[in-house]
């Protein structure tokens, strides 16, 4: 009997995720979407944003890092600005923005390169480009060679978002450190900034080998109350740069990082390159995205040079704890239908909200205080699928298999 009730506990925990994987994938369950406007509110949130835009203390802002905005300047005024920094010696200039090729103002071409020409240490944007099914045919793109010449290193400056299309919400939570194209070890744009104002930090940060990180965020630029923690970085707009409206220090030994901050400091109309992110106030149902590429950029930097990361649970170690999770549920359950069948549907359904409550409380807790982010995603739905797909177990699955099972199903008593 003894062996019996394990055996039940290990098929029906092997029943529960089999059910999870059929759900999964299929896609005939369209008639779902009529909870679509709920789901997407939800769907495109995680508990662990509660932590950066509820429960995180006000942190200090970074003065290692400068933003200067490109607004909708030409490259020839680009150029300019570039020679206005490059003179105050930052410890490297960063541009996130590409120029692919030559334009018909060849005057505003030749004046971008001189202002790049002007920076010792010019860092320049590069984009993977991965292909969908074989690795063999990623790669790499860069600003055309007339101006990437003046490069003193490239790195990519893609970001991770669930976005398929750029009409998509993107929401951005994580990114790619390191990524190989061929053999070759690619490093993104915040990485590379990071080392030269730090380069043991960054090479600490690499050592890590994390496939993708979890961004420890920090704070915005003027945003006017979008994010929980605004004006953490300098910020520069145009005219402050031309009339030269700062003073040597706030540039000098600094990372100054070149990107797209609107039309003017503080517009919240203009979306382009610009990224929903957990600093997020309205973290359910989001109405606008909060953060430009830029300022996700400065905030990787500023959690490599503080080594202050989010270390996170991998996914081998997610789907072990979803099956000891799934497993003790399982055999509690079970114990329940077997000795009190009456109060199975009740005490089922009273675990399971007392467990998802402790699960939910318990990622936010660990997130806060220790920056461990904790993966339950899966273990989540196992306790949520564990009452009513065990009951399936128990009166379909079981009894299929069974003789007496089969006979009981065509069976008719009298009346």
């Amino acid at each position: 009997m003894f062996r019996k009730f394990w055996l039940d506990v290990i098929l029906g925990t092997v029943f529960i995720f089999a059910m999870m994987g059929v759900f999964s994938n299929l896609t005939a369950f369209k008639v779902f979407d009529i909870f679509d406007p709920i789901g997407q509110a939800f769907g495109d949130m995680e508990f662990t944003d509660i932590v950066f835009s509820q429960l995180r203390d006000d942190p200090v802002g970074d003065d290692r890092i400068v933003l200067v905005n490109l607004s909708t300047l030409q490259r020839g005024e680009i150029g300019m600005m570039l020679q206005i920094i490059s003179k105050y010696n930052p410890a490297c200039i960063g541009i996130d923005s590409f120029f692919y090729t030559p334009k018909d103002d060849t005057l505003g071409d030749m004046m971008l390169m001189e202002g790049m020409a002007s920076v010792e240490h010019l860092v320049l944007a590069s984009k993977l480009l991965l292909h969908d099914t074989d690795p063999t045919k990623d790669s790499i793109e860069y600003s055309w060679e007339a101006f990437n010449q003046f490069a003193h290193s490239n790195a990519f400056v893609n970001l991770s978002t669930d976005a398929e299309v750029q009409q998509d919400l993107k929401m951005c939570r994580s990114f790619v450190p390191q990524f190989d194209i061929r053999g070759e070890q690619k490093v993104a744009f915040s990485v590379k900034l990071a080392s030269y104002l730090d380069s043991a930090a960054a090479a600490d940060f690499l050592a890590r080998n994390y496939e993708e990180e979890v961004i420890n965020y920090r704070g915005n630029v003027l945003d006017y109350g979008a994010t929980k923690f605004g004006t953490k970085y300098f910020a520069l707009d145009v005219p402050d740069v031309f009339n030269e409206n700062f003073v040597p220090e706030m540039i000098e030994g600094k990372i100054v990082m070149f990107c797209y901050l609107g039309k003017y400091l503080g517009d919240r109309e203009s979306l382009e390159d610009k990224f929903y992110t957990p600093l997020n106030e309205k973290y359910i149902g989001r109405a606008f995205p909060d953060m430009y590429g830029g300022v996700v950029h400065a905030n990787i930097v500023s959690m490599i040079l503080n080594r202050d990361y989010i270390d996170q649970m991998s996914d081998v170690q997610g789907y072990i704890l979803a099956v000891l999770l799934c497993f003790v549920n399982v055999a509690l359950f079970s114990l329940i239908y077997k000795l009190i069948p009456k109060w199975y549907d009740g005490l089922t359904k009273l675990f399971q909200l007392i467990e998802i409550a402790v699960i939910v409380f318990g990622v936010i807790y660990v997130l806060d205080y220790f920056s461990y982010k904790l993966e339950v995603s899966i273990g989540t739905v196992a306790v949520a699928l564990a009452g009513d797909a065990l009951e399936v177990y128990y009166g379909v699955v079981k009894n299929a298999f069974t003789k007496e099972g089969r006979k009981s199903l065509f069976k008719v008593d009298k009346l």
